[in-house]
């Protein structure tokens, strides 16, 4: 990425997430950043209990929430009206909307709210672009054109994680002209995530870290456990994330505890060291079945030298190359992801090579480094565009 003039700061800029927890974990980069460009950053999310720490890294923080559990239509216009509210009271010079839920009430709630600079941050299509479901489908329409209706404003930018998701805004009539910055992900931090030597010794672990829903893929993975253990391959399966309860596609905790107790799968919960998760882990996989923005936990097990193995998706497919930095398998398919596994638990000089690929496609493009780049040439370009 090239370096950009120095530009005019701003002097607030509204972030909103749905979650603290979430802004945390993927979105520190992009709140420090923000730091950089404007004066003063006031973060609308919904607390956990967390928010001091998004304090702690110099923003202010205004509890909101998205009411991600709900597609209520009332419920949503209620949603709608007091984040107009919110952003009427803050007087934002920009607003920054995290993932497709805040982006598309953003984009109904500017149609009440003074007018302001936004930057749409797309992190995967979430549930109005993956579900195949009747209340999906009847939104979805509706929710392009109101994100085509703001993002077609000349003080307004898109970020993407993937050129796919971007496509599929301009497939939907979203048209943002050359208005975008594809951003390798959220920022990962090589030097947290140092390289771990290959274990030679042992039982190999494929591990999961993620959040327990079926979009993730985490049916299909303990399907190949069992088809691995009818093989009688020796490998263990761990997944490592919170049972999402606040969303349609969760996988409920009694699932999880029957996948244990049938020895397909360990569940541990939330972790918060994914660094030490990898000291034990073997294998990386992340078997989505539908898109994904640039998946964070496939960044930092290629940070720590981990084989990757990831389904053909959008933003899987273009950090992991087939054969390269681990293997590619067709989604839903136990049966291919059982084979992956299988060639990667009986090969150790095949595991030590692809993670070694994968750790410096990481440090060639993915690092927070270039992720913060990518934020100011975005808002470099947005006031260019907006003059």
């Amino acid at each position: 990425m090239t370096s950009t003039a120095p530009q005019p700061r701003l002097k607030k800029i509204l972030m909103l997430i749905t979650e603290d927890w979430f802004a945390l974990s993927h979105f520190q980069p992009l709140i420090t950043t923000l730091k950089e460009v404007a004066d003063e950053v006031v973060v609308g999310t919904r607390s956990s209990g967390r928010t001091d720490e998004i304090e702690a890294l110099g923003a202010l923080v205004r509890e909101f929430d998205f009411r991600r559990s709900s597609l209520n239509p009332f419920e949503q216009a209620k949603t709608v009206r007091r984040l107009s509210n919110l952003i009427a009271e803050e007087a934002p010079d920009a607003i920054h909307v995290v993932a497709m839920q805040p982006m598309v009430l953003t984009a109904l709630a500017t149609l009440i709210a003074p007018r302001t600079k936004v930057v749409m941050h797309l992190t995967g299509l979430g549930f109005l672009g993956i579900s195949r479901g009747r209340a999906a489908r009847i939104i979805r329409p509706a929710a392009m054109s109101a994100l085509g209706g703001v993002l077609k404003r000349d003080d307004t930018w898109l970020i993407a994680e993937n050129p796919d998701d971007h496509g599929y805004l301009a497939e939907g009539g979203v048209n943002v002209g050359d208005r975008l910055t594809i951003l390798p992900g959220a920022g990962i931090d090589a030097e947290q995530f140092p390289p771990c030597p290959v274990r030679e010794n042992g039982p190999v672990t494929a591990a999961f870290v993620g959040r327990m829903i079926r979009s993730k893929g985490v049916e299909v993975l303990t399907e190949a456990g069992r088809l691995l253990k009818a093989l009688d391959i020796d490998v263990g399966i761990s997944l490592y994330g919170k049972a999402d309860v606040d969303n349609p596609e969760a996988i409920s905790e009694a699932r999880l505890h029957e996948w244990q107790d049938e020895g397909l799968a360990t569940w541990h919960g939330h972790v918060a060291d994914i660094a030490q998760v990898w000291q034990g882990g073997d294998i990386c996989v992340l078997p989505s079945t539908s898109r994904e923005g640039m998946p964070r936990a496939v960044l930092e097990a290629a940070a720590s030298a981990r084989p990757l193995i990831v389904t053909d998706v959008p933003g899987s497919r273009h950090f992991v190359r087939d054969g390269i930095e681990g293997f590619v398998v067709p989604p839903d398919d136990a049966a291919a992801l059982a084979e992956a596994i299988g060639r990667l638990v009986k090969d150790t000089s095949l595991r030590a090579q692809m993670g070694e690929a994968a750790r410096a496609r990481l440090v060639g493009g993915f690092t927070i480094d270039h992720v913060r780049q990518g934020i100011r040439e975005a808002y470099a370009g947005l006031a260019a565009s907006s003059r």
